[in-house]
């Protein structure tokens, strides 16, 4: 609830030299017509700063003076200060105690406010107290309005008094909900306004009693309850919050919430934001519920869960150069499902892993120089235990020498891990490339890479190793790491040569009785690195690069440092791109394919076979704008060799003007990606849109299923309707959720059902999430690559 209404410091007339930071249009502007919504709201205009010494202009049918002191003015009076305005039937003004009382047809504006009544406003000139009975008020920029039966403006202390007030942010005719009070207090210097009695209806129903309710009236800081919170869902319940803002300083607060959860208890949460120094700023944020009566029948009974995140941000001079950062996120150590229950505000999850990072370092325009230690929580039970940098120091420099530029890239790097079955090693790696540009011209270009990688390795070996890493047993099958083939130390020398080339082609073209602009950019990569046998080295930081158009043109085979690839291959792409008369890209396609003279023979890890094949995939991509509304997206890798499709996904979406839909399929085949240990082939088909069904009602769905399995993934719809100052929404959902605890190798269907309902201006009450497009396992995204 906003009440800046009252400002109404125009208080009212003669010099009207109440201070204000506003100006109200000229009457011939029109107000807001972008909407049905805000077609009453008038505009809001800023002040020049000088209204108040400005001439002020009185006009009236008549004017009298009589013999007592009084001056008169009946009929149309207007009083006009550049752009306030102060309007009424009848106008008097005692000159001796420069008493003012007006009458009928009252009206004032400002710029930021007009106050309207038919009945009468008293006050003094010297004291500037004045009192107004039955106004209407309605602010400008924005839809809050409301009545009150009499306004009393103190401007001694700046206080008004609102007596019966109501406040709403519905147009007129069409009050959903009203907020109505019996009192209502606002001080100009305080940040919060007070309400006593205030009464939330929804139409002519009353449905929630506040005895006291404070209000922001300006945007600043000020320790107090907030809004609620309320959510009803399947997992927890009956779930209401009530935070507490804790205004503690300039550079700190706090927001401690308490939170209920009918059928699991109650929580703590605790936010607290600081900004200790120019240049930093960090937050502080925590959850903690001592026992989940969910797991009251479970080992877990009596094991407190919670969350701690700290994330930081510093630059240490004003130049930028020194800089720091932290992310930590941690949970308790056996609670795999925390984020699934909770959903807490804070901390990233990827691939059931949570980081604890603290990074700083020097950045320059040519060389950045990087400390780090890094560390992960996996919430996925029976898991090794991830390897920690402790820590890892690396060195960034590119400059540019005319036609050359020097590179290099090195690292100083520990790992070590919480178990005794796991190697650990200490990593130097330094990587000086030298590149030469032949040719750089328009539409040709040609570069030489050369470079040398060089690795030396420190290797504690226990003497067994955990049957993941080892060779393996009936029922496990290992990477095939022994204490025998590992060795303690390692120096991996190995240069290499990457010349990389294209050329652009361009012609006009006319089609569809269109101009259009096509080109054709041939790219051609020779890459040579001599081959060393790597079996002997654990795997730390690295694994299968995602093969697609761009890395083939890449010189690493795999992601990270302990693994370089041999290579003595050939890469020929092309790409082709269409653009339209106004240069909108309307088609790229890529196509691409190494070949290899002779097969690569470093692995991964020595368990793993080895192909013969010397040809990589041949990788397509293709984007098309079909017509600014209709878009195309498509990917497929196929093995030329037998003939196969390895995989391949196409994407169709028609997006215009609030209407959405999108159309995938996605195809991965078992053979070639055996990381992802798919039983059969992955065949995945699914969509999702949005769509109004008219102004005021939009639908959303989504469906996602798994074709080989013959099950779904995520299903979802919901229906919304919106007006201008509410909305209700209902949602209904079923995906698929895995039970990390109790029964991690299989996935249940969930389903919950949603609803929402809010009060635009004022608050919601509700579950479910936000009403857009996507599902809860797959939210939308726009998978497109084109330019614009």
């Amino acid at each position: 609830m906003k009440i800046r209404i009252i400002g109404l410091p125009l208080l009212l007339l003669p010099g009207l030299a109440q201070a204000q930071d506003e100006a109200f249009p000229p009457e011939t502007d029109s107000p807001l017509s972008f909407s049905r919504c805000f077609s009453h709201v008038p505009l809001r205009v800023e002040s020049t700063g000088s209204d108040f010494n400005a001439p002020i202009r009185v006009s009236a049918d008549t004017l009298e003076a009589t013999r007592d002191g009084k001056i008169l003015y009946r009929g149309k009076v207007q009083v006009e200060q550049q752009q306030r305005r102060f309007n009424a039937d009848y106008l008097e003004l005692e000159q001796a105690s420069r008493d003012v009382l007006a009458e009928g047809g009252i009206r004032f504006s400002d710029g930021a406010i007009t106050v309207d009544s038919d009945r009468r406003l008293s006050g003094n000139l010297n004291s500037r107290d004045t009192e107004l009975e039955q106004a209407n008020y309605q602010l400008h920029g924005e839809p809050g309005r409301g009545q009150a039966a009499r306004v009393r403006l103190t401007d001694n202390t700046n206080q008004v008094d609102l007596n019966q007030a109501s406040y709403t942010t519905c147009p007129p005719g069409e009050e959903a909900w009203q907020l109505r009070a019996s009192t209502v207090r606002v001080e100009q210097d305080e940040v919060f306004g007070e309400a006593w009695n205030a009464v939330l209806w929804l139409g002519d129903v009353p449905v929630f009693y506040f005895p006291y309710l404070k209000f922001p009236v300006k945007d600043e800081r000020q320790s107090g309850f907030l809004y609620p919170s309320l959510d009803i869902s399947g997992d927890n319940g009956t779930d209401i919050r009530l935070p507490y803002y804790w205004n503690l300083a300039p550079n700190y607060d706090a927001t401690i919430t308490p939170r209920y959860m009918e059928k699991r208890g109650t929580m703590a949460q605790l936010e607290f934001r600081y900004l200790p120094v120019a240049g930093q700023s960090g937050t502080l944020y925590g959850e903690y519920l001592g026992s989940d009566n969910q797991l009251s029948d479970t080992e877990y009974q009596d094991q407190a869960r919670w969350l701690f995140n700290w994330r930081h941000h510093a630059r240490f001079d004003s130049e930028g150069h020194w800089r720091g950062d932290i992310d930590y996120t941690k949970v308790a150590g056996w609670d795999a499902n925390y984020l699934d229950d909770f959903s807490p505000p804070v901390g990233v999850l990827v691939d059931d892993q949570l980081m604890q990072s603290f990074r700083g370092g020097y950045h320059d325009r040519h060389w950045q120089l990087t400390a780090e230690m890094r560390d992960y929580q996996i919430l996925k039970p029976d898991a090794l235990s991830p390897f920690r940098l402790a820590p890892s120091l690396s060195l960034t420099s590119y400059r540019g020498l005319g036609e050359m530029d020097l590179a290099v890239d090195a690292e100083l790097a520990q790992f070590s891990n919480d178990s005794r079955q796991v190697y650990e090693a200490n990593r130097f790696h330094i990587e000086p490339r030298l590149i030469y540009s032949v040719i750089d011209r328009p539409g040709a270009q040609l570069t030489a890479d050369a470079g040398v990688y060089y690795t030396h390795y420190e290797q504690d070996i226990p003497a067994t190793l955990a049957p993941y890493y080892g060779a393996g047993t009936a029922s496990y099958n290992g990477l095939g790491f022994t204490p025998d083939t590992l060795d303690t130390s390692v120096d991996r020398v190995l240069p290499r040569l990457r010349i990389n080339g294209g050329l652009v082609f361009d012609r006009n073209a006319r089609w569809f009785e269109q101009d259009f602009t096509q080109t054709l950019e041939p790219q051609l990569q020779y890459l040579y690195v001599p081959y060393e046998e790597q079996d002997h080295i654990g795997l730390y930081d690295t694994t299968d690069m995602r093969q697609d158009y761009y890395s083939l043109f890449s010189d690493r085979r795999f992601a990270g440092l302990d693994r370089i690839s041999d290579a003595n291959q050939l890469t020929a792409g092309f790409t082709s791109r269409i653009y339209d008369d106004a240069g909108t890209e309307r088609l790229r396609l890529a196509l691409a394919q190494s070949f290899n003279f002779t097969a690569p023979r470093v692995r991964l890890y020595p368990g793993e076979e080895l192909g013969d094949s010397k040809r990589s995939f041949l990788t397509f991509e293709g984007d098309a704008n079909l017509d600014g509304n209709w878009f195309l997206h498509t990917e497929a890798q196929q093995d030329t060799r037998n003939n196969r499709l390895a995989a391949g996904n196409i994407t169709l979406e028609y997006n215009e003007q609030g209407k959405l839909a999108q159309l995938g399929f996605r195809h991965l085949n078992q053979d070639y990606f055996s990381d992802t240990r798919l039983e059969e082939d992955l065949n995945q088909l699914g969509g999702t849109f949005s769509w109004p069904l008219d102004p005021q009602w939009r639908l959303i769905g989504g469906h996602y299923r798994d074709i080989e399995l013959n099950r779904n993934i995520d299903t979802l719809i919901g229906l919304r309707y919106d007006s201008c100052c509410w909305a209700v929404s209902l949602v209904w959902e079923q995906w698929q959720k895995e039970d990390k605890l109790f029964n991690p190798d299989s996935a249940t269907q969930e389903t919950s059902i949603g609803l929402r309902f809010e009060l635009k201006g004022f608050s919601s009450l509700g579950t479910g999430s936000d009403f857009s497009p996507g599902t809860q396992l797959l939210p939308y995204y726009r998978p497109f690559n084109l330019n614009n």
